[in-house]
C-alpha cells in the first residue's frame, strides 16, 4: 500500500491531484461544514493563505492563527471530554438515586403487605380460640364447681385452661391491632417513598439529557477537528515552506495529508493485530478474527469489489440492542474495505460510523475518534449497543452477550464473532 506522504515536490507538481481521484474522494473535504461549529467561518481559506505570503509580518501573524486555531481545536476537545465525563458521572448518581429509592419502596410495601398478612392471621387466630372458648361455656364453670366437689380437681384444671385461652386470645387481638399499626405506618412510609420516585426519575432523566447532549458536544468537536486538522497543517507548511501551488494542488495536498493520518493508524492497528496473533501463537490459541482500522472515508470499495446496491432495514427503536440487530443484517453480506457504506465495504470504523449514523448519531473515522466520542463503562456495566475498542486497532459493537459485530479484516465480511479476545474496552454512546 502506497503512503500518502505529503513532500514538497508533490505540493509543488500538483501530483497528488492523482492521489486524492485515485481514492474516489471528494475534494471538498476542506470546506466540509461541521454541525454545531460556531467557528467554521474563522478558518483561513485559500485565499487567506496566498495573501499572508505578501509580507514576512503577515506570513507569521497567519501562521499564528493556525497554530491558535490547531491549540482551539484540542482544547475544545479536551473540555468538552471533561464536560461529558461530568455530565456522565451526575446521572449515574441520579440514576443510582433513583435506584436506591425504589428499592426502598419496593422494600417498605412489602413489609407493610407482611404486616398487614400477619395481622389478618393473628386476628383470624383469636376469633377461632373465641369461639372454641364460647363453645366451651366457660361461664359455668365456676357454678359447676361449688355443685360437683368430687370432680373439683378436673374442673379446676379445665377453668385454668380456658383462663388461659381467654390470655392467648387477648394476646392474640393485641397483638393483630400491632401488626396492623405497623402495616399502616409501613404503608404510609412507601407511598411517601413512592411520592420521592418521581421528582427522582425527572431528575434521572434531565441527567441523561445533559449527559446526551454533552457527548454530542464532544463528538461534534470530533469533527471539527477531523475537518480541519489537515487542512491546517497543509497551510502552515505552504507558509513555512514558502511553497508557490496551484488551489487544485493545494486541496489534493490537504486529502493526501489527511489519508496519511488515517494509514498511520491503519499501520499502527495492523502492527497491534500482528502482536496479538503471535502472542496467540505463543499461547497455543486461535488467531482472533480481527483486522486493522480501515483507511478512508470515501466510497472506494475493499477486496473483492463492492457490494452492490442492498435493501438496508432501518431501525426499529433508538436503543442498544437496536443498534445490534441493525448491524446484525450486515453480517456476511458486506465485505471489508474502505468504506463506510453497505453499498461498498465496511472498514470497522466504517461499519460502526453508517450503522450509529442511522440511529442520528454522527462518529467521526478513525478507531481513535470513536472511542473518544462515547463514555468508556466497565465490562461488568457493558450492554448492547456498546463499542468494543481494542486501542489503537480496532472497533466493533457489543452485543451484549460477550460476543462483537464487526468488519474483521480484507477478504472477508462483516461477521458477528461470538467471544472476544485480547486487550479491550468498552464505549458507550448516548442516544
Amino acid at each position: 500500500m502506497k503512503t500518502f506522504a505529503l513532500s514538497r515536490a508533490a505540493l509543488k507538481s500538483g501530483s497528488l491531484l492523482a492521489v486524492a481521484a485515485a481514492a474516489v474522494l471528494t475534494l471538498s473535504f476542506v470546506t466540509l461544514a461541521t454541525p454545531g461549529s460556531a467557528r467554521a467561518d474563522n478558518y483561513p481559506s485559500w485565499d487567506d493563505v496566498q495573501a499572508a505570503k505578501s509580507s514576512q509580518a503577515a506570513t507569521q501573524a497567519e501562521l499564528d492563527r493556525i497554530d491558535s486555531l490547531v491549540s482551539g481545536l484540542q482544547n475544545s476537545l479536551v473540555a468538552k471530554q471533561a464536560e461529558a465525563t461530568t455530565r456522565w458521572n451526575e446521572n449515574q448518581s441520579a440514576q443510582a438515586a433513583l435506584n436506591d429509592a425504589k428499592a426502598k419502596a419496593d422494600s417498605l410495601a412489602t413489609q407493610a403487605t407482611s404486616a398487614k398478612a400477619q395481622a389478618d392471621k393473628s386476628r383470624a387466630q383469636a376469633a377461632v380460640l373465641a369461639a372454641q372458648f364460647a363453645r366451651s361455656s366457660g361461664n359455668d364453670l365456676s357454678a359447676r364447681l361449688l355443685v360437683d366437689s368430687q370432680n373439683a380437681g378436673d374442673l379446676l384444671y379445665k377453668l385454668g385452661a380456658m383462663s388461659k385461652l381467654s390470655e392467648t386470645t387477648t394476646g392474640l387481638y393485641q397483638q393483630a391491632t400491632r401488626d396492623e399499626n405497623s402495616a399502616k405506618s409501613l404503608g404510609d412510609q412507601a407511598l411517601v417513598a413512592e411520592d420521592a420516585l418521581a421528582s427522582l426519575a425527572a431528575a434521572a432523566a434531565a441527567s441523561l439529557g445533559d449527559a446526551v447532549a454533552a457527548q454530542q458536544g464532544v463528538q461534534a468537536a470530533l469533527v471539527e477537528q477531523e475537518s480541519h486538522s489537515a487542512q491546517l497543517a497543509v497551510q502552515k507548511r505552504i507558509l513555512t515552506e514558502g511553497l508557490n501551488i496551484t488551489e487544485a494542488g493545494y486541496q489534493a495536498g490537504v486529502e493526501a495529508e489527511r489519508l496519511a493520518r488515517i494509514q498511520a493508524e491503519q499501520a499502527a492497528a495492523q502492527a497491534a493485530a500482528a502482536a496479538q496473533a503471535a502472542a496467540d501463537a505463543a499461547a497455543n490459541t486461535p488467531p482472533p478474527a480481527s483486522g486493522g482500522d480501515s483507511s478512508s472515508g470515501g466510497g472506494s470499495g475493499g477486496s473483492g469489489g463492492g457490494n452492490g446496491s442492498i435493501t438496508v432495514d432501518p431501525p426499529t427503536s433508538n436503543n442498544g440492542a437496536a443498534v445490534v440487530a441493525f448491524a446484525e443484517q450486515f453480517v456476511g453480506v458486506v465485505p471489508y474495505g474502505w468504506g463506510a457504506s453497505p453499498d461498498t465495504s465496511f472498514g470497522c470504523d466504517g461499519l460502526t460510523q453508517y450503522v450509529f449514523g442511522q440511529f442520528g448519531i454522527h462518529l467521526s473515522r478513525l478507531v481513535s475518534n470513536q472511542a473518544a466520542a462515547g463514555i468508556r463503562v466497565s465490562g461488568a456495566d457493558a450492554r448492547a449497543g456498546d463499542l468494543v475498542v481494542w486501542p489503537g486497532a480496532h472497533i466493533g459493537i457489543y452485543d451484549g452477550d460477550g460476543g462483537v459485530i464487526h468488519s474483521p479484516d480484507w477478504g472477508r465480511f462483516v461477521e458477528h464473532r461470538h467471544n472476544l479476545w485480547g486487550s479491550y474496552y468498552f464505549v458507550r454512546i448516548l442516544f
